[in-house]
């Protein structure tokens, strides 16, 4: 096994540990919005963690939410 193949298996290690403890905290507290949220966040970062570590060209994230507030704002703006 390579390098970065190990490197990837520890990202996704990490994140499900990560959910393994915070999803049944959520649930337990029936904070349903929190969990989705969490949940988006969750899945955004470990797609875009994995796309990063297995060298595809992804785009910062201050490059991705700088674009996503200048559509939003009004032209003349």
């Amino acid at each position: 096994m390579r390098e970065g193949e190990r490197i990837l298996i520890g990202l996704w290690l990490v994140m499900i540990l990560i959910a393994l403890y915070q999803v049944p905290l959520l649930i337990r507290e029936q904070q349903r919005r929190t969990l989705l949220v969490f949940t988006i966040l969750w899945l955004l970062a470990t797609v875009y963690g994995s796309l990063f570590l297995s060298n595809v060209p992804v785009p910062r994230p201050t490059d991705v939410i700088y674009t996503f507030f200048v559509k939003l704002a009004p032209e003349g703006q």
